[in-house]
């Protein structure tokens, strides 16, 4: 392997201690590339990055402790690798025990106990290996005496090192499993026992789900799961608990103080090939269909031909695996079928499509010319459609279609849930070709294998981001048939997948400049479309703002502190020094006639300083102003958020306008509030004047059209009943963001 001490030395901040690559992590990334075909440089990169977030964990050589980490991955992008390897890594390096807590739902929890079994060799037959699988072990049991044998050998030093084994323990994400777990290590000297539990799909039930309740009443109330988990944490003197999600909002949600609130995040980085939502909602990128709302709700019962676009898609699909066909590839080739979480609806879909496969077949059979004519025609549409989407691969339309008699009678068609049949695993081995139809159970963390075309016309419901986000399972590593990936969406839940994609990739972002440091300390700032919230409210332990940047952004007291205003007078004075470095300031409507009006005699011009950079602005003046009233506090952090969002997509420079070239402006204060009674002086004259009839636009005219302005000016406030001056040379600032940049963001209140 590549990686080395010396790189991990590098990695900043620091970490608590340096894991190295031992015997099982080497033989685990050996046997995963032989059997997937992994690049090795893409396993080095994941054994690395968990290198890095064990190192961020409790020393299990050191003296014992307790820490609590996130770590965050995209949908279907290989969180499990990461943790398996993880697992591997706990093992080269003087764990004794790995805790996983591996779902709320049984399959679930049987695929990753099938995978980890499989990649570690935790059962493998008539070969001693250094491990120990016990699997939701309950008191009274083998499990139970074998897991406690096991780890009091481990604190036994006259037990022989080369036979004390790992214990890895599996269990539900369920009240009673995780107590099971914690009846069966008692008698144990678990100061002793270096611990590390991973908590799989850490967002969902793990989590207190009347903190927000308890927050607004006083109250001390614990929901089943997180009561159990809390407990079993206190089990362990020397542990981390170690959270992996995809949709970390609820984590990052919580109360500062909760025992489950992360101290550290690291990134799961998605390797080569992974489509996430960024390729699959791309404007105009031909993956992401709508469904009408009339077809949407569709029922059996109103409509007995199927909706069009569900037979759009399944074409869609008969033709992706009509060219697997062609070139022999193999492979799963799947189609999923998501239109509720309630089992009623399920029936309705296997109904049509059934009826389709059954049909279909009849007429590939036929001798009849001009049924098949007409059937090959409905096959033909959609061909043009995945032409738009082929990077030139895409077999002829003949060589597809000759295909689709085997195609027909090779696909299954099966329910999967919760209950019945449908409860059954899915045997990938049996054929090449799945049309699944299901709820939850394909909802969360479930990964069907080689999904290309979905159809879901589920509704938005909750409207939680974190929800809508794990629907996704149609993300995955698909590049190598993209062409032929289809999402089928009502329109509004579309919509927010769209939308999405932005806060995804700036919670990414957030994270990767916080990643290793102190994350309590780190104010939570998310941008989130107003259309949804960002988890659920129940868990919530953060006090939020809801901010839109848009427009002005501006203090509405900036006078009250007078040891502020003394500050600010300071900042703007070295602020304005600054500017003298770039071109010099003019008055704006010589800099541009054509956009601002200023014909007035006795007044100062405002100066314009054009393309000033973005991060000065930010740096030199907006982080060390100071104000003096908690609201306009949220207004300067806010502009902050907002701009360096915006340097970050690109935006470099603002337009600074200095109002009344500096001069001090008399306003007077509100009878009822200590707050200026008008802030912007308005145009002149007033009232409905054309535009060649005006002496002056007004100060909010006074912004640059396609970027961001700054107005820097000083007020002389004087009293609302005398008109005496109060406060003189009160420097003030207001931030502009046009319509077409703006932001919607979530701010921590107690964060700023």
């Amino acid at each position: 392997m590549s990686i080395t001490v010396r790189e991990l030395k590098d990695v900043r901040p620091p970490l608590l201690w340096e894991p190295t690559e031992g015997a099982e992590t080497t033989r685990f990334v050996e046997r995963k590339h032989a059997q997937t075909g992994i690049p090795k440089t893409a396993l080095e990169n994941v054994v690395f990055e968990a290198q890095q977030i064990l190192g961020r964990c409790v020393d299990p050589k050191g003296p014992p402790g307790q820490r609590t980490g996130l770590v965050v991955g995209y949908v279907q992008s290989g969180k499990t690798l990461s943790f398996t390897t993880l697992t591997a890594l706990a093992h080269d390096n003087g764990f004794a025990l790995v805790v996983l807590i591996a779902g709320t739902l049984e399959n679930l929890k049987q695929q990753t106990l099938g995978r980890l079994t499989s990649d570690l060799e935790l059962s493998a037959s008539g070969v001693i290996r250094p491990w120990l699988l016990v699997h939701q072990p309950s008191e009274n049991t083998s499990d139970a005496t074998l897991l406690r044998q096991h780890l009091k050998n481990w604190t036994d030093p006259s037990y022989p090192q080369h036979k004390k084994r790992v214990c890895v323990a599996v269990v539900l994400k369920h009240p009673k499993r995780i107590a099971n777990l914690r009846d069966c290590l008692k008698g144990v000297e678990l100061a002793k026992i270096p611990t590390l539990v991973i908590d799989d799909e850490a967002d969902q039930a793990s989590l207190n789900t009347f903190a927000a309740s308890n927050q607004a009443k006083g109250t001390n109330r614990a929901s089943a799961n997180y009561r159990e988990v809390l407990a079993l944490k206190q089990v362990f003197p020397h542990h981390t608990y170690v959270q992996y999600t995809a949709t970390p909002q609820a984590n990052l949600l919580v109360s500062l103080v909760d025992h489950l609130s992360p101290e550290f995040a690291e990134l799961v980085s998605p390797g080569a090939g992974y489509v996430g939502g960024a390729t699959l909602f791309k404007p105009m990128g031909g993956y992401a269909k709508t469904i009408p709302d009339s077809e949407a709700s569709a029922k059996l019962s109103t409509s007995s031909a199927p909706p069009a676009t569900l037979v759009n898609a399944l074409r869609i699909y008969l033709l992706a695996a009509c060219a697997s066909e062609v070139t022999r590839e193999g492979t799963n080739k799947t189609m999923m079928v998501h239109p509720s979480q309630h089992t009623g609806p399920h029936n309705d879909y296997l109904h049509w499509i059934d009826e389709l496969i059954d049909a279909w077949r009849g007429i590939v059979s036929t001798d009849d010319h001009q049924l098949k004519q007409d059937f090959s025609d409905g096959f033909r549409e959609v061909y043009q459609d995945l032409e738009g989407t082929s990077s030139g691969d895409l077999p002829p339309f003949d060589e597809l279609i000759a295909q689709l008699g085997v195609v027909l009678r090779t696909v299954m068609v099966r329910e999967v849930n919760s209950t019945g049949s449908g409860s059954a695993p899915i045997n990938w081995s049996a054929s090449e070709y799945w049309i699944l139809v299901g709820g939850a159970k394909l909802d969360r963390g479930f990964t069907v294998e080689g999904l290309i075309v979905t159809y879901m016309p589920r509704p938005l419901a909750t409207g939680h981001a974190d929800s809508l986000q794990q629907r996704a399972r149609f993300y995955g590593y698909k590049q190598r048939y993209l062409g032929y990936c289809r999402v089928y969406l009502q329109g509004d839940v579309r919509v927010a997948f769209e939308k999405y994609v932005e806060h995804e990739a700036d919670i990414h972002h957030s994270l990767d400049g916080q990643r290793g440091y102190e994350l309590k300390a780190w104010a939570r700032q998310f941008i989130l479309d107003s259309s949804m919230k960002p988890t659920r409210k129940g868990v919530i332990g953060i006090p939020l703002k809801e901010f839109l940047a848009s427009g002005w952004i501006e203090p509405a007291a900036a006078h009250i502190d007078a040891r502020c205003v003394e500050f600010n007078r300071e900042v703007f004075l070295k602020f304005r020094e600054q500017l003298k470095a770039y071109p010099p300031g003019k008055p704006a409507q010589e800099a541009h006639p054509d956009l601002f009006i200023d014909k007035r005699v006795k007044s100062e011009p405002n100066l314009l300083y054009e393309a000033v950079p973005l991060d000065v602005v930010v740096r030199d003046l907006l982080r060390k102003l100071q104000m003096g009233l908690q609201s306009d506090e949220l207004e300067r952090s806010a502009a902050i958020v907002a701009l360096e969002r915006l340097r970050d997509e690109g935006q470099t420079h603002v337009d600074v306008f200095v109002i009344g070239n500096g001069i001090s402006q008399a306003r007077s204060k509100k009878k009822s509030e200590n707050v200026i009674n008008q802030i912007a002086q308005g145009k002149s004259p007033a009232g409905k004047v054309g535009q060649s009839l005006l002496t002056y636009g007004g100060d909010r005219s006074f912004v640059a059209p396609e970027r961001v302005s700054l107005h820097l000016r000083y007020f002389t406030l004087l009293n609302s009943d005398t008109r005496a001056p109060e406060e003189s040379d009160v420097p003030w600032f207001a931030v502009h963001i046009p319509e077409q940049l703006e932001k919607n963001f979530l701010l921590q209140k107690d964060g700023l």
